[in-house]
């Protein structure tokens, strides 16, 4: 169902404008992702003319408690799988649902959705890892323009993308070296996923081959080692999806690497030449060096949380302190400009801290919603 959207009749839109959302016309095709630059004066004719944004969630906590709830369900459609309770149609409606929801609250509440995911300690691995990748995958099919049928379809890959590995994920992660035989697990993992799919009934072509794909790269360099025009855009998006979420998220062998680092790693280090660079540009303009639900510390020793990514800076977040310089929790948040001294981000915490801030978050986003 196409989101009900409002005129932009009191924004200003010229030339070198950034906004801190999305923009779409009255077919809620997207005319400028959020945070991309106005580059031309008939560019901004037709936003100012055309444009139309999704009304603010003033009870943005809201995102917080649906995230919270689709965990949840994710949480039990895997249980259900590893016990073996797999009723074809059933089963395929209930992804298909899950991935249904998941579009409405990664649209509405871009920001608050990705920080309920990245802030989540209370799930397992393979959920956090599969609703971060269903995250960008969100993101990178809506600046696409996909419809929603395909969009539909490439959640429900990111949902259940490493199903093939639900009997495997405890046994591996408790290992600090990997086996001869877990390499071979894990590089099986895509085609057993789409097995399962199958057996459940899923003939959707764009979700199995999203899922069979998402271990390719364009240099050839993936487990069955197609290599640029052989594998698909929706594998492309998965791979980056995938391999992003994974290094934001800690393993026995393999340590969790900083937003930042991530996104180096993937535009410019040694592995940069597997993935899209187009997506991956896309990806870091709209979450930064510092994505929603990144916990930092400011020098004057705060500890705050990034609430959403400043359009066109990649290092400048609105950030919002959570403590006082000691530790001790605030009564409320408070807005900080990381532009000044004494609030500068000193370092970005891990995301288990945020146990030490309770409910709050919640409150930073809608105390943000009145800085836009």
């Amino acid at each position: 169902m196409q989101q009900k959207t409002i005129p932009l009749s009191s924004s200003k839109i010229d030339i070198g404008c950034r906004f801190n959302f999305d923009i779409f016309d009255q077919k809620g095709h997207v005319l400028l992702p959020r945070g991309n630059l106005v580059l031309s004066v008939q560019e901004a004719t037709n936003l100012r003319q055309h444009g139309r944004r999704l009304p603010e969630d003033k009870n943005t906590a809201s995102a917080f408690t649906v995230m919270q709830r689709i965990a949840e369900r994710l949480t039990n459609l895997f249980n259900d799988i590893k016990e073996g309770h797999n009723e074809g149609p059933q089963r395929i409606n209930q992804i298909k649902y899950l991935a249904s929801d998941f579009i409405h609250i990664a649209d509405q509440e871009p920001d608050a959705a990705f920080a309920s995911i990245h802030l989540n300690i209370h799930h397992s691995y393979i959920v956090v890892h599969s609703l971060m990748a269903a995250m960008v995958c969100a993101r990178l099919s809506m600046t696409k323009e996909w419809d929603e049928k395909d969009r539909q379809s490439l959640i429900a890959a990111a949902l259940t993308h490493d199903i093939g590995m639900l009997d495997f994920y405890q046994l591996i992660n408790s290992r600090s070296a990997l086996s001869e035989a877990d390499i071979h697990i894990i590089k099986t993992h895509a085609t057993r996923s789409v097995q399962m799919l199958k057996d459940f009934g899923v003939v959707d072509p764009l979700w199995l081959e999203a899922i069979q794909d998402h271990h390719e790269y364009l240099d050839g360099h993936g487990y069955a080692e197609k290599k640029g025009a052989e594998i698909s855009l929706s594998g492309r998006i998965m791979a980056l999806a995938d391999s992003y979420s994974a290094m934001l998220r800690p393993r026995p062998h393999r340590e969790r690497l900083i937003a930042r680092q991530a996104l180096q790693t993937l535009y410019s280090g040694d592995s940069a030449s597997h993935y899209d660079l187009e997506l991956v540009a896309k990806l870091i303009w709209d979450f930064g060096f510092y994505p929603p639900g990144s916990l930092l510390r400011l020098t004057n020793h705060e500890m705050a949380v990034a609430v959403r990514n400043t359009p066109g800076v990649l290092d400048d977040p609105l950030v919002a302190s959570l403590t006082d310089s000691s530790g001790r929790p605030l009564l409320k948040p408070v807005i900080r400009n990381t532009k000044e001294p004494t609030f500068n981000i000193e370092k970005t915490l891990d995301p288990s801290m945020a146990a030490r801030a309770g409910r709050m978050f919640e409150q930073c986003w809608a105390l943000a919603a009145s800085t836009r």
